[in-house]
């Protein structure tokens, strides 16, 4: 695992940038998976500059995201985040853009989704991290799921997801990719953000351990590994 701690978040969202923005000019048609959150809205500012500067092509590029809420409202899905945030905002064509449909039938969107990662392989993996370790959302638990498929989310993650819905009414399902799909990425790009994900952090870096409890620790098992996080978290 290559390790690289950053002064502040800002330069923390640069390098990450600058990593993706370089893996697209080595591959302008890269499958390039993607999270949500807060942490990685840095990433996705200096992208959308970096195109409208002329500076990135997402013309030929693709993209799938890690996961979705299942039936929430459109204003809180993750794939309308990812559009007033990303999308919208660089030259990816929408019918490069794969998605589970938030108010579709979880059992379809499964199978659809297990479809495309069985014909396709990510080529740049975008991570963040849960403050109870899940990336996704693989939850801790005594076992965790290989493929895409629902799951139940820990009130931990709807506490700490519920400031993004006005009314508070988080969603307590979402189809997610498995833990398999995210270790079959060529490269895998994690960005840490954030004094709650400290513990899941330092479970990573301070032991070689892997734990269903702390799922981030499962990226040991992945041979290229690029972690970015403020040197205060370590």
């Amino acid at each position: 695992m290559k390790v690289i701690l950053t002064q502040n978040y800002e330069e923390s969202a640069r390098k990450g940038a600058e990593i993706i923005l370089s893996a697209l000019a080595d591959k302008p048609d890269m499958l390039l998976g993607l999270a949500t959150g807060e942490t990685p809205l840095g990433v996705y500012r200096l992208l959308a500059e970096a195109c409208r500067g002329g500076r990135a092509d997402f013309s030929r590029a693709r993209t799938v995201n890690l996961d979705e809420y299942v039936g929430c409202r459109e204003e809180d899905s993750y794939s309308r985040f990812m559009s007033d945030n990303l999308f919208d905002r660089i030259n990816l064509p929408r019918e490069n853009i794969t998605f589970a449909d938030h108010l579709a039938d979880p059992a379809a969107e499964v199978a659809r989704l297990r479809g495309f990662f069985a014909g396709h392989t990510v080529d740049l993996q975008l991570l963040g991290v849960g403050p109870n370790g899940h990336i996704g959302f693989n939850e801790p638990d005594e076992t965790l799921e290989s493929l895409v498929h629902v799951t139940d989310l820990a009130p931990a993650t709807i506490d700490a997801n519920a400031r993004w819905f006005i009314d508070g009414a988080v969603p307590t399902q979402a189809v997610t990719m498995g833990m398999g799909d995210i270790l079959r990425a060529r490269s895998i790009l994690l960005l840490v953000k954030g004094e709650s994900k400290r513990e899941a952090l330092r479970g990573l870096l301070e032991s070689d351990a892997v734990t269903t409890r702390n799922p981030v620790t499962f990226l040991h098992l992945h041979p290229d590994v690029t972690l970015i996080a403020e040197k205060s978290l370590t």
